[in-house]
């Protein structure tokens, strides 16, 4: 199905059902992916995933309905009507979208992403289980290639499609099939899988110097006050978690956001600035055009030199803050000027409806280091922390305190040398606290593909080096 036809079959859809009040969110996902562990290649998987979602408003009780079954459209259009009355009321509706700017065209086509075969993909897997073989190591990983067709039709004239592709890679070397010793990391991500050949063996290579360096007897670090410099990976995780939990106009409104009631306030230090920015036209530019509610997507500027200055809005919450502008009790500063900033979430596992905007394209300006190395030698005593998981940013949201635990290499620096690796480590710091006291960043910054937002992206510095963190245990 052509881009085309997916959008004609929406707006065919809507035309033939009688609704005044109603729009089509489809997809069609294709995706590929080879999988290694243990040394081997373990699985092999393509797909195509069809979702089209539904919505039906009668006043401003508002049905959301699911179907894999592009085919049965109208039948679900009429399903999602009789849901409809007996809705809840969302406040702040005020329709489906209208046709609104032509949709923006950002580059996110890469044709040797969408035609790769099975066989390409295993051959470049092979090449790292291979190159870790070589090490004495066991690899484990993926490759995965995706692309995927979007399109959002509204009864008000909203009719937008677009296409895009992502290509990841993603190794391990391991010293232990278990897992229960050394590990070494290393990711490539990008629009075109030729980048991501490319860099198969460099990234490889990576791997393995982590695991061999992670090989040696191990320390521990006693909790306390540590410097530490962050890799890409780590930094990505807590600020995915940040964009969860500060920026989306839901959050600032119910008073949990860090920036509820400090816009244009400092809220961390004036090195740092934050902005979302889904239509960038460089190679770490990835998110669709527009949102689930067919709005076109906008940058954004959420944190200036340190200062608050913006958070995210769909159509709901847009109407919602004007409306708060022109009660007695006033609202924020400009509010009754605020329109979507085409924010709006497709639905997941943490919203039933369509209703809410998220973060797509988080985007954390790099400073002037050269690279992590020069980082490292600027740090008297500290660690050097190449990734993060299990970081839970629900701590104390109003300072974005979040809690995580290192993985796949940590180690202890003197005098700015590697001296030896060390047991991993429980941070518990309020990340924006943490970034204002950062005195380092690299000038180069890499793309890191989003854990919890389908799409989702995030773009960081290589690394920065924050003073005085907290470890816990």
């Amino acid at each position: 199905m052509t881009p085309s036809e997916l959008l004609e079959q929406c707006r065919d859809a809507l035309r033939l059902s009688g609704e005044a009040d109603a729009d089509v969110h489809a997809s069609v996902v294709r995706r590929g992916c080879a999988r290694f562990a243990i040394g081997e290649l373990s699985q092999h998987m393509g797909l195509e995933d069809v979702v089209a979602r539904v919505r039906v408003a009668k006043g401003r009780r508002v049905a959301e309905v699911a179907t894999t079954d592009i085919g049965a459209l109208r039948a679900t259009i009429a399903a999602c009507s009789g849901l409809a009355a007996k809705a809840p009321e969302i406040d702040g509706w005020d329709g489906v979208a209208p046709a609104g700017d032509p949709t923006p065209a950002p580059e996110r086509w890469s044709p040797a992403t969408a035609e790769i075969s099975d066989e390409d993909r295993a051959t470049l897997s092979e090449r790292a289980i291979d190159r870790v073989a070589r090490a004495g190591l066991l690899a484990a990983g993926m490759l995965e290639t995706q692309s995927h067709t979007v399109a959002v039709a509204s009864t008000r004239g909203a009719a937008r499609v677009h296409e895009g592709t992502t290509a990841s890679f993603k190794v391990w070397a391991l010293d232990d099939p278990a897992g229960r010793g050394s590990s070494g990391h290393a990711f490539r991500f990008a629009r075109d899988v030729v980048e991501i050949a490319a860099g198969i063996d460099e990234a490889t290579d990576e791997a393995i110097a982590v695991a061999k360096r992670g090989a040696a007897e191990r320390r521990r670090a006693e909790p306390g006050a540590w410097d530490l410099v962050l890799e890409g990976p780590a930094i990505a995780e807590l600020l995915e978690w940040l964009g969860m939990i500060a920026f989306s106009a839901g959050d600032v409104e119910q008073g949990r956001s860090p920036l509820a009631g400090r816009i244009g306030q400092a809220i961390t230090g004036e090195r740092i600035s934050i902005v979302e920015d889904p239509l960038d036209e460089g190679p770490m530019g990835f998110a669709d055009p527009f949102d689930r509610d067919g709005t076109s997507r906008r940058r954004v500027e959420l944190v200036s030199r340190g200062v608050a200055r913006g958070v995210l809005y769909d159509r709901v919450y847009s109407a919602r803050a004007r409306r708060a502008s022109r009660s007695p009790t006033g609202g924020a500063a400009g509010e009754k000027d605020v329109v979507s900033t085409g924010s709006a979430r497709v639905p997941d596992f943490g919203s039933e409806t369509g209703v809410g905007p998220v973060a797509l394209h988080l985007a954390y300006e790099g400073a002037d280091a050269a690279d992590t190395a020069s980082l490292i030698a600027g740090m008297k005593r500290g660690l050097w922390i190449r990734r993060l998981h299990y970081v839970n940013g629900y701590v104390e949201t109003r300072r974005a305190v979040m809690t995580g635990l290192s993985r796949d290499g940590c180690f202890l620096v003197e005098d700015g040398r590697v001296v030896c690796p060390v047991f991993n480590v429980r941070m518990t710091d309020s990340f924006l606290e943490m970034l204002a006291r950062a005195d380092g960043a690299t000038r180069e910054r890499v793309a890191v593909g989003a854990a919890w937002a389908e799409g989702g992206t995030l773009v960081v510095p290589r690394a920065i080096r924050i003073p005085a963190t907290l470890l816990t245990a």
